[in-house]
């Protein structure tokens, strides 16, 4: 069977990058296309000539997804839903070609063309997910626990830089759920076996992947997570189920929660970084970020912020001129490839900055002229200068 890989046209905001140059998992979307094309024995061909599989260059999923529309068309014409899921509840915004339907989620650009007249047939795909739960606190108004979803069949088309921390979060379900059940349970006897322990942290501790070369430091904890080659762990960081590509360096007291870090970037000293992707040699300055994209070589100082909570509404975004809901109301922003961001910059939730664009404070917040003599008054900041304060 044939498989057509239709051009979009689609650039994404704010790196201007084709689909199959996202990174998920530090691997570009078309790496990931030629393997679920693989898995699913078809035949990429150049041309659309049915009966064939037409999937859009922004799909990101499985084989195992490819092969279930094959089989549900039946030599039909067929489009691809996904099945109702936390998954889809929390992945389907901000995507023009997907349509809530009865029982899912209708993706148009995802089908099986017979070259036949007939209207398409729905073909229904579960993710088969494993939903985990996790506690907010009361003062965030939630009335429930958090819920994610882990799936081993996603569906996703990548449109936008909210995407591409989505997608990256299904590709550490999927390297988690992919293999057969039984794999996974050795894997745990064996860590218990070589920890002699009952206690879930230590086990945890044993379940990492670390490549060649790498320097971690006695005092840091690295859990449930895949370091490439030559990575550098600081002292008393902490590496929480996050990927850390080959050469990159968390510093010392750095926190890594459930992130991607790209080849060569660095997690400076004493921040915290959760949920979020770094491209390759990017550079994350003192500070917390959650839910944020940063660019390749892209810049962020000493006590920048990406403000990412919103207790209002849920977050927009802005995708072909009009803005879309996110679904959530904790997100964080993107930064273009070589874009810098300098000391003190707070910034809006949903937010993207353009490649190379230089943030920087007003200088009028620095303090930059200073009395020769202070005095016993206390000084305060006015447009730059020193002064007392009025009594």
């Amino acid at each position: 069977m044939q498989i057509f890989v239709q051009p979009t046209g689609r650039r994404i905001v704010p790196f201007d990058d084709p689909p199959g140059e996202v990174l998920i998992a530090n691997r570009p979307l078309r790496a990931w296309q030629a393997e679920m094309i693989r898995d699913a024995g078809l035949e990429r061909v150049e041309r659309l000539e049915p009966p064939c599989v037409v999937i859009p260059d922004t799909l990101f999923t499985t084989g195992g997804v490819l092969r279930r529309l094959v089989e549900g068309a039946g030599g039909r014409n067929a489009v691809l839903v996904l099945a109702e899921s936390r998954f889809g509840k929390s992945t389907t915004f901000v995507q023009p070609d997907v349509e809530a339907v009865d029982g899912g989620w209708r993706f148009d650009a995802v089908r099986f063309e017979s070259g036949g007249d007939e209207a398409p047939q729905p073909v229904v795909v579960d993710p088969e997910e494993k939903v985990v739960e996790l506690p907010v606190a009361p003062a965030f108004g939630a009335d429930e626990p958090a819920r994610i979803a882990l799936a081993r069949h996603p569906v996703l088309t990548v449109h936008h830089w909210v995407h591409i921390l989505w997608a990256n979060q299904a590709a550490g379900a999927l390297e988690v759920r992919r293999g057969a059940w039984w794999k996974g349970v050795l894997r745990v006897i064996w860590a218990f076996l070589r920890c002699r322990s009952f206690n879930r942290w230590r086990i945890l501790g044993k379940l990492n992947t670390v490549g060649r070369k790498c320097d971690i430091h006695p005092t840091a904890t690295v859990e449930g997570s895949t370091l490439g080659d030559g990575v550098t762990v600081g002292p008393y960081a902490r590496v929480l189920f996050s990927r850390v590509g080959d050469g990159a360096t968390v510093m010392a007291g750095a926190h890594v929660e459930a992130c991607t870090i790209g080849e060569g970037a660095t997690v400076a000293q004493m921040t915290t970084l959760r949920a979020s992707v770094l491209y390759p040699e990017s550079f994350s300055g003192q500070t917390v970020m959650q839910a944020s994209v940063l660019g390749r070589r892209t810049l962020l100082t000493t006590a920048s912020w990406s403000i990412d909570l919103n207790f209002e509404r849920e977050i927009r975004v802005p995708l072909d001129g009009e803005l879309h809901s996110t679904g959530a109301r904790m997100l964080g922003s993107a930064f273009g490839h070589g874009s810098r961001v300098g000391a003190g910059v707070f910034l809006a939730s949903g937010r993207a900055i353009p490649n190379g664009a230089f943030l920087m404070r007003d200088p009028r917040q620095v303090i930059a002229k200073v009395p020769l003599e202070a005095g016993e008054r206390p000084l305060v900041n006015d447009g730059g200068r020193l002064v007392p304060l009025d009594p």
